[in-house]
């Protein structure tokens, strides 16, 4: 066998994050060979991954894996990867909703799925979550549509309007859409500060603070998190007491090693004015909530689409910190869309329920996102990733499964 090899590959932005994508088919079947698979393509770990075709940033260190779909239900299988970029790890644990939205793109032009004009859905089964995504294409020709008027905060030019539906996106790694069986409890940290928080899981599990609590404006940008130490230690901190809560990690001094992707974590204020990354003010009858999450302890230049859908759902929970922020129902335009306003502008969240409840039936959470088809090509590779591994090797298609764990009240 040759030193290296050629591998297919395809660069698609989805949202206002990127990946490289590639069928399930062609790469390595055992965790360990497709890890390091993985971090050899994305030039990882190296806070610039000059080595690779990583972008530097949490947003743009994702790959997607497409393959023919395991259920009857769904057009195709999507398990997404977080690649870590200053660390040699490989994070299979949850679903990122902005690369989501490219998979059904990529599955029209890949000819996964017969294209239908104008508006061609596509079932996708996420595997790190075990949940129905339904993605709705505009389509032209054989191809998924490239150009538009839609807008997503974050991404400089328009392009056609995917509308992404989360179908019953409560439990995805848990199995509740309360984890814990509350909408709001207080966490202690170290040094003895007590925080209010509300752990809830759609899409993905999401930590929510408050931002009083922190003694922070809840319009602050990235710039002024990454600045804010302390505020990034007490994030990180809350963040892997819960996985610990959540029987994520044994132990809570282990969250940022082993899961540093899960579960999420942000805070939120009220409606307020304030001007964008980009200089643009936003008034605040144009917002009905306010929120800040972070990536990989990192803060998110925008709002990342799952945890979109989480603070959508989680807004239809009565007594948690995100009902209680959130403009009230008869105060907003679309009763069953919350507004929420990030560091480049403000997303919607359409929720499928009835009225807050203390336990809801989230029925589905649906985003507006765009994507672009960037590149399809082939990839540079070591040839030992693909040697011959033991059959009871681990796979990475059973680290991209959901590993739900004891939750508080078990």
């Amino acid at each position: 066998m040759p030193e290296q090899i050629l591998v297919r590959c395809s660069i698609l932005r989805g949202g206002t994050s990127r990946a490289v994508f590639f069928n399930a088919n062609d790469i390595p079947r055992s965790k360990e060979q497709a890890d390091a698979f993985l971090l050899d393509v994305f030039g990882s770990p190296d806070v610039r991954e000059i080595n690779g075709l990583g972008g530097a940033t949490s947003q743009t260190s994702k790959a997607a894996i497409i393959g023919a779909p395991s259920r009857p239900d769904a057009d195709v299988d999507y398990s997404f990867a977080q690649v870590v970029v200053d660390k040699p790890m490989v994070d299979w644990g949850g679903n990122c909703g902005n690369i989501s939205s490219a998979v059904g793109p990529y599955a029209v032009n890949a000819g996964l799925v017969k294209a239908v004009e104008p508006v061609t859905t596509v079932r996708i089964h996420n595997t790190n979550t075990n949940k129905i995504i339904l993605s709705h294409v505009p389509v032209v020709g054989s191809r998924a549509a490239s150009t538009g008027t839609y807008m997503v905060p974050g991404v400089p030019f328009p392009a056609a309007r995917i509308l992404l539906e989360f179908a019953n996106p409560g439990g995805s790694v848990t199995g509740k859409l309360l984890p814990t069986g509350k909408a709001r409890e207080q966490i202690t940290i170290a040094d003895g500060r007590a925080f209010t928080v509300s752990i809830v899981d759609a899409a993905n599990p999401t930590v929510f603070l408050l931002a009083d609590e922190l003694g922070v404006d809840p319009t602050i940008l990235p710039k002024g998190i990454d600045a804010n130490k302390d505020l990034q230690d007490v994030l990180e901190e809350v963040r892997c007491i819960v996985a610990e809560m959540l029987g994520l990690v044994t132990d809570r001094k282990d969250g940022t090693r082993l899961t540093p992707g899960l579960p999420k974590v942000g805070f939120l204020g009220r409606p307020k004015a304030y001007r964008t990354t980009a200089g643009v003010d936003i008034p605040e009858d144009a917002i009905d909530l306010t929120g800040r999450l972070m990536s990989v302890q990192t803060p998110h230049a925008s709002y990342m689409a799952t945890g979109a859908i989480c603070t959508g759902a989680a807004a239809f929970i009565t007594g948690t910190i995100v009902e209680e922020l959130t403009r009230p129902i008869a105060q907003r335009p679309e009763p069953k869309a919350i507004r929420i306003a990030h560091p480049y502008g403000v997303m919607e969240a359409v929720v499928n329920a009835d009225a807050p409840a203390p336990l809801p039936d989230v029925r589905g959470v649906a985003i507006g996102r765009t994507a672009r088809h960037i590149l399809d090509g082939q990839v540079w590779v070591s040839s030992s990733f693909f040697e011959p591994t033991p059959a009871d090797a681990p796979g990475w298609l059973e680290a991209a499964r959901p590993q739900p764990g004891a939750s508080a009240d078990d």
